[in-house]
């Protein structure tokens, strides 16, 4: 085990798994969007179809018109409120890409910084070696 891993390895490990969880939770309020979108559409068909449907057919009764008429406004309305929650799930939705691409930078970052730690550690490596056979060399020459 090097010295980077043991410097890097556990903040990295963290930076991964912060970036797969808010993916993961980014997923699932897609999947809720998708979901309250479906509804939405349901809804919006059946409105359609009573609205259609309420226009095709003579109403015999005073009565007929006014239910109708209901439920088309209450339809309208859960319509509404369901607009209301996509809204609000869209608003979720951008709040979590903004965190997605934060967790990501941080973890390039860590990424980035154990890299120029490795290379520092190289380049002083060889400096070392470098030194050691200029050492090596003027001995040798000494020597002769």
């Amino acid at each position: 085990m090097n010295i980077s891993h043991l410097r890097f390895g556990t903040l990295l490990k963290v930076r991964k798994y912060q970036e797969k969880k808010a993916q993961q939770e980014l997923s699932q309020i897609r999947n809720q969007k998708t979901k309250e979108e479906q509804t939405l559409s349901q809804l919006d068909e059946r409105r359609n179809a009573e609205i259609n449907g309420s226009d095709s057919v003579n109403k015999t009764s005073a009565l007929d018109v006014q239910t109708s008429r209901a439920f088309i406004r209450s339809l309208t309305r859960d319509m509404q409120m369901q607009q209301e929650k996509i809204k609000t799930i869209g608003q979720q939705e951008t709040n979590k890409t903004g965190e997605v691409v934060e967790r990501k930078q941080a973890k390039e970052m860590v990424e980035n910084l154990e890299d120029k730690y490795q290379a520092q550690l190289a380049k002083e490596q060889d400096k070392k070696d470098q030194r050691t056979m200029d050492i090596l060399a003027q001995r040798a020459h000494n020597e002769k």
